[in-house]
């Protein structure tokens, strides 16, 4: 038996979770991906992915997505016929420590909706549902060009962190820390690219985008200033993304949205945007699995 810790996965590691994936997705009839990048945590020396091996095999994965301080976003995997010896609980048992050493107290287990074998994990841990997130896709053959827009993107580099960060706080509502960290690492990606969005000569709110490989990018980070909302500029903005995208050869979007989020989830499907997958979110404090972990014996 041997878990390795990852700050970012190798090629080879990489390769292996994504055969486990496969595996699991193929059994389980699900859809979904374990969240493999690393370059967006709010810190970059807090090991994220841990591998469960036994005689050289990859038999369980779990992989953290740290967005801020306060709060952590598991995802996990398990060979089929491993299922219900403890791995998981031993690869999550790794993780709790390096939450706790990190002082990041709360937890938000993602599991695709229709995953019988995740839904009675999550229900042994007695986390509780607190909301769910729609997984989308837009194919360029789907697209039906909208209205010319009367906005423009700029691209900011590093020297402007401040001005986007300031911009970020105020359309999202997030705080300081964790909004320099996103987008410094968004800026120092070598696949993300940030932009503002210009009417005239103000700056009305932000997009950034990632490419992935091949012919896919995910829109991420869309937002527009309290302000200037339902005014059509987030339609606008919309268009304009896309046909940015469309330009550079990309001819599948993806992105994610919550699905309380009427006004985003409208826009998105006017845009031709359909949903793949339905994610829940579970939360659970660090702190509550303090019992768990003398059960467990860790």
């Amino acid at each position: 038996m041997a878990v390795k810790k990852y700050l970012k996965l190798t090629e080879d590691a990489a390769e292996e979770v994504l055969e486990l994936e496969e595996i699991c997705n193929r059994y389980d009839g699900l859809k979904g991906s374990v969240f493999l990048d690393t370059s967006l945590n709010f810190k970059q020396n807090i090991p994220s992915i841990f591998l469960y091996y036994e005689d050289g095999l990859l038999i369980s994965m779990l992989s953290m997505f740290i967005p801020s301080h306060v709060e952590v976003e598991i995802s996990a995997l398990t060979r089929p016929e491993y299922r219900g010896n403890g791995y998981f609980k031993a690869l999550l048992s790794q993780a709790l420590e390096e939450l706790r050493f990190h002082n990041i107290p709360e937890i938000l287990f993602v599991c695709e909706r229709s995953s019988i074998s995740g839904k009675k994990a999550l229900a042994a841990l007695r986390a509780e549902f607190e909301h769910a997130e729609y997984y989308m896709s837009l194919v360029k053959a789907d697209h039906e060009p909208g209205q010319t827009s009367d906005l423009d993107l700029l691209k900011p580099d590093l020297r402007d962190l401040e001005t986007v960060v300031e911009l970020s706080i105020k359309t999202f509502a997030d705080n300081y820390q964790d909004s320099k960290s996103r987008i410094e690492n968004c800026f120092n990606s070598e696949t993300r690219e940030q932009f503002l969005v210009v009417l005239g000569n103000k700056v009305i709110g932000l997009v950034a985008v990632n490419h992935l490989d091949g012919e896919e990018a995910s829109i991420f980070g869309l937002g527009i200033l309290p302000e200037y909302r339902g005014l059509g500029y987030g339609k606008e903005l919309m268009e304009l993304i896309l046909e940015y995208l469309w330009n550079r050869g990309k001819t599948r979007l993806t992105l994610e949205v919550d699905s309380e989020n009427e006004r985003a989830l409208n826009l998105y499907q006017g845009k031709g945007f359909k949903i793949e997958i339905a994610y829940d979110y579970y939360r659970k404090k660090v702190a509550a699995f303090d019992a768990w972990r003398e059960r467990v014996g860790k």
